[in-house]
């Protein structure tokens, strides 16, 4: 029996139709599909609302979408390019001009620097007589065989007869016995300021040791 009082719903009149279907009782799912479906509509007008908007230029959203490439850092020309960065790795090490040159690291070997003049040789055939004025016997002959000993092959000993002298000296009688005169001085230790030319002399050398 019904729980329900009997009402238009539940008579017919013999018409054939059903009886109390309003009194159906409703499932859960018949309850909240109608919601369901409002919200589904809401999402998806919702969704369709924000695309339309971002494709509308000028709109917010258009702008905030093209935003992230209008702050994109802008790219450094001298962070492509190595050179630009370090200018020292394009240009060549500058090369010393003394390393590609001998001759400036050394100038010994420099061909163009000239010889120092050689000594002149002396003619030892040139005579040479050795006074004694120092009052020591056998000083002229010492000096003497000191010259024969380097070579000098015309030389002899005496005693010195004339003034009275502080230092021992070389004379020479001509100018082109200088070199001679100056070798003799050189072997027996008399100063070069001692050589003197004296054109009055008797032979071409003449040694007298004093002191």
């Amino acid at each position: 029996m019904s729980k329900y009082p009997e009402d238009e719903f539940d008579r017919t009149d013999g018409l054939g139709l059903p009886a109390g279907v309003h009194r159906t009782p409703r499932s859960a799912w018949s309850k909240t599909a109608p919601f369901l479906v409002v919200v589904v509509l809401c999402a998806a007008l919702a969704v369709a609302a924000v695309y339309v908007l971002s494709r509308t230029p000028g709109s917010p959203l258009d702008q905030s979408s093209a935003s992230p490439s209008a702050s994109a850092p802008v790219e450094d020309p001298a962070a492509e390019d190595p050179a630009a960065q370090d200018p020292a790795a394009e240009d060549p090490v500058a090369e010393d001009p003394a390393a590609e040159d001998p001759a400036a690291e050394d100038p010994a070997a420099d061909p163009e620097t000239p010889a120092e003049p050689e000594a002149p040789v002396a003619d030892t055939s040139v005579a040479v007589r050795v006074l004694n004025a120092t009052g020591r016997s056998g000083a002229a002959a010492g000096a003497a065989d000191t010259l024969s000993g380097a070579g000098w092959s015309d030389v002899s000993a005496d005693n010195y007869t004339g003034d009275r002298l502080n230092a021992s000296v070389v004379w020479y009688q001509s100018e082109d016995l200088a070199d001679e005169a100056q070798a003799v001085a050189d072997l027996l230790g008399i100063p070069a300021s001692q050589v003197t030319l004296v054109p009055e002399l008797r032979g071409p050398l003449s040694v007298i040791l004093a002191g």
